[in-house]
């Protein structure tokens, strides 16, 4: 409940420092995502990640927005390693596997003029539902907990003219760190979102 208070004061405040006469614009946008685990989510699935997806809408005003994301970020590995199933040790290929599921308040300030190309600074706060599993032969050890978490993040939007009409490319870094929950430790990585925005009214 705390992150969810500071997330509310900062989007108020990024609101309130947008021009009174700035045109409002509904922005929906749809993102492949790549993924590099830090930390214990590197310890646990260390490989760079291709897969990922995610899907956002933004309600923009002037040089601000608020709105709301999710996704689905997979990381996996393989390795022979011993793991300790039912106090019995295990020792085999393993097949790792973290599946998260971030779903996140946003609030966003963009710089640039309001037609043209943006760069933007934003600030996501809520909840990660993630999944741990670990499979040896025909045994499986998984843990799944929702974890409260924040995500700053910095991207770029380019709006695309011509036959495409109200459609933008854009690209973001976002730090993910989701809280320590259940037997979980905390876990964090580093995700690349590319993808299509398409607007309802005006430019972003």
């Amino acid at each position: 409940m705390r992150m969810a208070r500071v997330l509310f004061v900062a989007a108020l405040c990024l609101t309130g420092a947008g021009p009174l006469h700035a045109q409002s614009d509904q922005w929906f946008g749809a993102s492949w995502q790549m993924a590099q685990g830090l930390a214990n989510t590197h310890d646990f699935t260390p490989p760079y990640s291709f897969r990922g997806f995610g899907l956002e809408w933004r309600w923009v005003h002037g040089s601000t927005s608020v709105g709301f994301n999710a996704a689905w970020n997979v990381m996996d590995d393989q390795r022979i390693e011993t793991a300790n199933i039912s106090g019995v040790d295990i020792t085999g290929k393993q097949f790792r596997y973290t599946n998260a599921w971030p779903l996140m308040l946003s609030a966003h300030l963009y710089l640039g003029k309001q037609d043209g190309p943006r760069a933007y600074l934003g600030v996501n706060g809520g909840t990660y539902y993630i999944e741990r599993t670990v499979d040896v032969g025909t045994f499986e050890i998984k843990d799944h907990n929702w974890h409260g978490g924040v995500a700053p993040e910095i991207g770029f939007a380019f709006p695309l003219r011509g036959a495409m009409g109200n459609t933008a490319f854009f690209a973001t870094g976002r730090y993910n760190y989701a809280f320590a929950a259940g037997d979980a430790p905390y876990q964090s990585w580093i995700s690349v979102h590319v993808g299509f925005a398409w607007r309802k009214m005006g430019g972003i």
